[in-house]
């Protein structure tokens, strides 16, 4: 009895790590650079504006309070 759950065992692990080669290799295919895909930024926030001038981060409309940026 402890050979045949075994065996399922193996049969199970076998057929999910298939299943996982399969479903990588279509991924590959359909993205030629592997997972990431190539010209895409992070999808994060976007950078923050700074100031030319003195570096100091710009918040909101209008210029930077130094005057020059």
């Amino acid at each position: 009895m402890g050979a045949l759950r075994a065996v399922v065992l193996v049969k199970i692990v076998t057929f999910f790590l298939i299943g996982m080669l399969a479903l990588a290799m279509f991924g590959r295919l359909r993205w030629p650079g592997g997972a990431r895909r190539p010209g895409k930024r992070s999808s994060g926030p976007p950078k923050p504006r700074k100031c030319k001038a003195c570096g100091s981060y710009i918040i909101g409309e209008g210029p930077c309070s130094c005057g020059k940026g």
